[in-house]
């Protein structure tokens, strides 16, 4: 087997490899649904690319073992992108928990402002009253 051939056939097996942790992740909601979609035109991209490929003397112009490296940096990228993706969707999923959690504790703290004045305002009331009370009876001794 040719390296034109290893090469198409790891772009086809990264492709659908791609595709089917994108599916997965997104049924687990491991990632967001817009990176789930860039991820699978990725790899269908990988597939299309990988079935239209035609390397043609390849062996001329790289070595097996220069070949293998660059095969190993490409998944080395690939999972770093896939590790920065989920990573992300992680921090996204997060912040909008959090921004729903700021809102119903700011609902909250205004219906408790709203409770305290309503308080004081009661309290100074009393006061005012018990103030007119203590008055009327010093006037009556």
């Amino acid at each position: 087997m040719d390296i034109g051939n290893v090469l198409k056939l790891f772009m086809i097996i990264l492709g659908v490899l791609i595709l089917i942790k994108t599916v997965v992740s997104l049924a687990k909601r491991k990632m967001t649904e817009q990176f789930c979609l860039v991820w699978a035109v990725l790899s269908v991209l990988f597939v299309i690319c990988g079935f239209l490929l035609k390397p043609t003397n390849l062996e001329k112009h790289i070595s097996l073992c220069g070949f293998i490296f660059v095969l190993l940096i490409v998944i080395i990228i690939v999972r770093g992108a896939w590790f920065i993706s989920i990573q992300v969707s992680s921090l996204i999923r997060k912040n909008q928990e959090l921004a729903m959690q700021t809102s119903l504790l700011n609902h909250d703290s205004e219906y408790l402002i709203s409770e305290i004045k309503s308080l004081k305002q009661q309290l100074s009331e009393l006061k005012q009253e018990k103030n007119i009370a203590d008055r009327e009876k010093r006037d009556i001794e």
